[in-house]
């Protein structure tokens, strides 16, 4: 009996601590993983070339990356985003925005639904000490305002260090599993800092 409780009790340590810890990834980026597996992200942070290569995320079956990069700017994840620096203040550019939608059309024949779309740009900004994580949706609406599809960029900057970005596919808003996911990288990216 006491044999089994001892298991049980590093059974459940064990579990706790594939999940939920924060990390210094590559002694450049630190943040709360969160739901997503530890192990496979403290083993890509001990590679050699850890801030060339992508950051394996994974959670409930899910595999994905995001991207650390040296350039760190207001709008830097997405090419259709714009930054006022009179207003401070974030919009985009439409052109750039149809070129964006092109250029995902043309990665996959199963993404051409979209343009028969209408894509609605939603952004949202939190600073963070002389940056922020920056989360801009192309919300892709039917002819009743209905919304079909989205398209998360996320963007951490911190002026003059290292910055990080996720940039999902499309996902289809009945994706519940998927929709979920890039709402657990979003709080990831929320509790990102920069320490050196």
């Amino acid at each position: 009996m006491k044999i089994k409780f001892l298991v049980s009790i590093f059974a459940m340590g064990a579990a706790i601590s594939v999940y939920a810890k924060n990390i210094d990834f590559c002694k450049t980026i630190e943040f709360d993983t969160g739901e997503f597996n530890y192990q496979v992200i403290e083993k890509a942070s001990s590679n050699s070339e850890c801030r060339d290569k992508p950051v394996p995320i994974q959670y409930k079956g899910i595999n994905d990356t995001f991207n650390l990069t040296s350039e760190a700017s207001p709008t830097g994840g997405a090419s259709y985003l714009t930054w006022d620096e009179s207003r401070k203040a974030y919009g985009y550019d439409k052109n750039e925005l149809k070129s964006t939608i092109h250029d995902i059309v043309s990665q996959s024949k199963e993404n051409k639904y979209i343009e028969a779309l209408n894509p609605v740009v939603k952004i949202k900004f939190i600073p963070k000490g002389n940056g922020g994580v920056v989360v801009s949706d192309i919300v892709f609406e039917d002819k009743d305002s209905k919304p079909i599809s989205v398209v998360r960029d996320i963007y951490f900057y911190s002026q003059d260090n290292y910055a990080a970005v996720y940039g999902s596919s499309p996902i289809k808003c009945s994706q519940e599993d998927r929709i979920l996911f890039i709402e657990k990288v979003e709080l990831l990216f929320e509790s990102m800092n920069v320490n050196w």
